[in-house]
């Protein structure tokens, strides 16, 4: 048997073939209308928050390095709507909070790992929190036991300010 040479071209092509089904593989959707516990296998899902009447808690799953989580309001709630941790697990990032109302104000609220709190609190007509049609929760494991927040909300308050979108629950 001889041996049979693999050109660059050919080695790349195969790195991305294998990048794109990893992507593909973390893509699932799904649709939330109601309380809801995720687990380790949702992780790189998008999940749609389909629900405006009374409140729900989705709870995450243990925080493992690599599990990520994007939330999308498709439904903005008038009522409390909390992503909570499991276990000890905890929340750090910021949530910036801009106002639909003429005004446009806007306030960030920044959370330190070492102040973490336990979950994110969404309410679409809140002073010191938002969650309307659209907006964005991104939640992602990079070290055990916490998780890291990027949010990206609006509400329908002139004024929102004293931002307290990650809280304890």
């Amino acid at each position: 048997m001889g041996t049979k040479r693999v050109g660059w071209a050919r080695i790349r092509s195969l790195i991305n073939e294998n990048q794109n089904e990893i992507k593909v593989r973390n893509t699932d959707i799904l649709a939330v209308t109601t309380t809801k516990t995720l687990v380790a296998n949702d992780s790189g899902a998008t999940v749609y928050m389909t629900k405006n009447g009374s409140g729900y808690v989705i709870t995450l799953p243990a925080a493992t390095v690599g599990s990520n989580f994007k939330f999308v309001v498709a439904a903005g709630g008038a009522a409390n709507h909390f992503l909570t941790c499991a276990g000890s697990d905890l929340i750090f990032g910021k949530a910036q909070v801009t106002s639909t109302h003429a005004t446009h104000d806007s306030a960030v609220q920044e959370i330190l790992k070492a102040s973490a709190k336990d979950s994110v609190f969404l309410h679409s007509t809140g002073a010191t929190s938002g969650g309307r049609v659209g907006d964005t929760v991104e939640l992602t494991c990079i070290e055990a036991g916490y998780w890291i927040c990027v949010a990206n909300l609006y509400t329908s308050h002139a004024t929102p300010a004293s931002i307290v979108t990650i809280k304890n629950d």
